[in-house]
């Protein structure tokens, strides 16, 4: 990791984070400055993000996301065509696959720890989460593996998400590698879905790229392959790393206290997938895999109980680490506790209109995830530099855990 890389992660990490949105929510839970404004309280952060046609996203998001083979829904605001291929997309990600998620990932994660036995040792991202997640890309989104195999695969999705929803600097670098591996990926998706049409059939196959092709026809004439093929994209772009960041920042912090790691170690033994998500949401709270939310408000709003008036063409800055330990929300939020009542409203998805749209896929593979770790005896992070996370500048590239030898 780079000198920049390091000082960067400093700066942002949670421990630093925390104390400073405090002192915010108190004295300025809407702080403006210019055409800038930050958003530190929970009730403020849901705010913005349930008013889509005042607080935008494709002055943030779009011409990144048509840069490598946009537009994709995560760059729209309210329109036609968001609603349409929002449907679309809806008809092909259902929500009665999520068991059949659950399982693929269940079945997946199980076999890389059964691989890792002999070892006692395994890394949670590279070997494992990430894995996992590209297996579902593969099986269920029906994405197959280019030549290269699971890492060049692996490689096209980080590159392009980094350049789309992380390469604030503009890196020149990073820009051109996301432009070779977008490039690489078109055409990898162009061949595939080449091939099911020259078998007569495109839409045999129960997965998602299928589903999509059987959905053409007369009656959806803008239903066409380019359409399918970048909806496709945008679906897979963040599926991989998002599901991989969420694991690795979840384990650091169970890891971290004996407590919270035994209650969701029994949680998993028993099989309640339902208690090992609270676990996994809860310890997110404290290292969460996406801090901020931006939006663009083009016309000026007025936003919160002080009535501040952010300006026309400001950029706003939700801050979710923030509202996550706002006490109005998050009673006693230096508190670990899995069990809170009511159920909060966990951001690490977003909220509203344009909360991740993985976001229940998410809802089944992170406890899957999450417990075929813990279920591990005697898990624990490795001694020495392994086990704390390598980061490669955003993502984390390595997180190796111990554990006992139940033989």
């Amino acid at each position: 990791m780079s000198i920049t890389d390091s000082l960067s992660h400093r700066l942002t990490s949670p421990t630093l984070l925390r104390p400073v949105f405090a002192v915010l929510r108190r004295f300025a839970p809407v702080l403006v400055f210019g055409h800038q404004a930050v958003v530190s309280r929970d009730v403020d952060v849901v705010d913005v993000l349930s008013r889509p046609d005042e607080f935008t996203v494709s002055q943030i998001n779009a011409a990144n996301i048509d840069r490598h083979d946009g537009p994709f829904i995560l760059g729209m605001d309210p329109s036609e065509q968001y609603t349409r291929e929002h449907r679309l997309l809806r008809d092909a990600v259902r929500v009665d696959d999520l068991d059949r998620v659950a399982a693929l990932t269940a079945q997946h994660a199980a076999a890389l720890v059964g691989e890792a036995v002999g070892d006692g040792r395994i890394d949670v991202v590279n070997g494992y989460a990430r894995v996992v997640a590209l297996r579902l890309v593969t099986t269920y989104f029906g994405v197959p593996l280019p030549s290269g195999g699971e890492p060049e695969l692996m490689g096209w999705l980080r590159d392009i998400f980094f350049d789309v929803f992380l390469n604030f600097t503009g890196d020149r670098g990073k820009r051109a590698a996301a432009m070779r591996s977008g490039i690489a990926l078109k055409q990898h998706l162009d061949e595939e879905i080449a091939r099911r049409e020259a078998l007569g059939a495109p839409g045999e196959r129960d997965d998602v790229l299928g589903r999509l092709l059987a959905m053409k026809g007369p009656d959806r004439p803008w239903l066409d392959d380019d359409t399918v093929r970048r909806n496709l994209s945008g679906l897979v772009v963040g599926a991989v790393e998002t599901t991989s960041k969420f694991v690795a920042l979840a384990m650091t912090e169970l890891l971290r206290r004996p407590d919270a790691l035994a209650g969701a170690r029994e949680a998993a033994l028993r099989g309640d997938t339902d208690a090992v998500r609270r676990y996994a949401y809860e310890a997110e709270r404290f290292f969460p895999h996406t801090p901020f939310v931006l939006r663009y408000c083009a016309n000026g709003a007025v936003l919160g109980a002080r009535r501040r008036r952010i300006r026309p063409g400001s950029h706003v800055l939700l801050s979710t680490i923030s509202a996550m330990f706002d006490p109005t929300a998050f009673p006693g939020p230096g508190t670990f506790d899995a069990d809170r009542k009511p159920p909060p409203e966990y951001l690490h998805f977003g909220y509203g209109m344009h909360r991740c749209f993985g976001a229940q896929i998410n809802d089944r593979q992170v406890p899957e995830l999450v417990a075929g770790l813990v279920r591990l005896p005697g898990l624990r992070v490795a001694p020495g530099r392994a086990g704390r996370i390598r980061w490669d500048g955003p993502f984390p590239d390595r997180l190796v855990v111990a554990f006992d030898d139940a033989g």
